[in-house]
């Protein structure tokens, strides 16, 4: 009888400290998971199926394509590569920094709420304009030094991205490559190439290199893509970059990003990545794991985006922290006005 009471009470024991394990461990873990979760399934709006019936063989620019020019019809016409039109779509550096279109205005507002209720709030305009009787290589521009796709797949809040006013010089737009000067009124100077390297029908390669000059620091940034067309409504990119800095900086940094087509107003992309510092100290400083949705609505000129995300932050001196966000972004982008 000893035996069996003993038996019952290691199990019941086992049972008990099981419960209060999981107990324990899901009080730390379910604040964020929940949040995300919820920001997940809110993203998965009924507008948006997760799968769509898409015919065409490519994804290939249509009328309401306003950003792609002849650089980009190239490897649309002799390769199968969705990238341009989510390039397009998310309005991706990699397809407007190339372009030769005219006048471009984005204006987005994002409005951000993390796991803690603390609410932020960001306003950016962005505009790329032709100056009139003046060839079509040189622009007025209004934007930033740092790329909108790099900050979203590597955030760092401690760079905040600040726009400056002026004038851009496309040198070089050929096929596969490009060349152009820009020098702002910050002081600043920056010289970037881009060159495309198709390897098969559905692999791209992309290098990006970037030099500046901002006041007393010099830097160089550089950019590699490789991007596989998985079907005809996925694409997957892999993106590295490394940037070097006087005063001894080395930051780098690793990143993928599945694309999800659902129609021509409707897209997915699912991003995370790892950040690193080499210089003056080497640590991880930050992972990253986010989804994004992005719907055009009411007009060809009106977008709008939510994006739940989990960041793991780390400073130098300080522990790593975790934040979960959710935005939601209203933007409007003319083009060509």
């Amino acid at each position: 009888m000893s035996k069996k009471n003993n038996k019952y009470s290691k199990k019941s024991n086992l049972k008990r400290y099981f419960q209060i394990t999981v107990k324990r461990d899901l009080k730390v873990i379910s604040p964020r998971l929940a949040f995300f979760i919820c920001s997940f399934i809110l993203t998965l709006s009924p507008h948006a199926p997760l799968f769509a019936n898409h015919q065409q063989r490519c994804i290939s620019h249509s009328e309401q394509t306003t950003i792609i020019d002849k650089t980009y019809h190239y490897l649309n016409s002799s390769f199968c590569q969705p990238a341009l039109w989510f390039d397009d779509f998310f309005v991706d550096e990699r397809i407007s920094e190339d372009s030769q279109a005219g006048t471009m205005v984005r204006w987005y507002n994002d409005f951000s709420l993390d796991e803690d209720k603390n609410f932020r709030y960001k306003t950016k305009l962005t505009a790329r304009v032709h100056l009139p009787k003046v060839t079509h290589k040189l622009k007025l521009v209004f934007e930033s030094d740092a790329e909108d796709a790099v900050i979203n797949l590597f955030p760092n809040k401690n760079e905040p991205a600040e726009n400056s006013l002026g004038l851009r010089y496309d040198w070089v737009v050929k096929e596969q490559q490009s060349l152009n000067v820009k020098v702002t009124i910050k002081p600043s100077i920056e010289m970037r190439y881009r060159y495309t390297i198709p390897l098969s029908e559905y692999f791209i390669s992309r290098i990006t290199q970037k030099i500046y000059q901002k006041k007393k620091l010099t830097g160089s940034a550089t950019l590699l893509d490789f991007d596989v067309a998985i079907s005809e409504n996925f694409l997957f990119r892999w993106t590295n970059f490394v940037k070097i800095e006087t005063k001894d900086r080395l930051e780098l940094g690793s990143g993928f990003t599945l694309y999800q087509f659902i129609s021509t107003t409707q897209a997915f992309s699912y991003k995370t990545s790892v950040t690193a510092q080499e210089k003056p100290n080497h640590y991880i400083s930050n992972y990253h794991l986010s989804l994004n949705y992005r719907q055009n609505i009411f007009r060809k000129w009106f977008y709008y985006e939510l994006t739940p995300e989990l960041n793991w932050n780390k400073e130098q001196t300080t522990p790593r922290e975790s934040e979960a966000s959710l935005t939601l972004r209203l933007e409007v982008l003319f083009n060509n006005i």
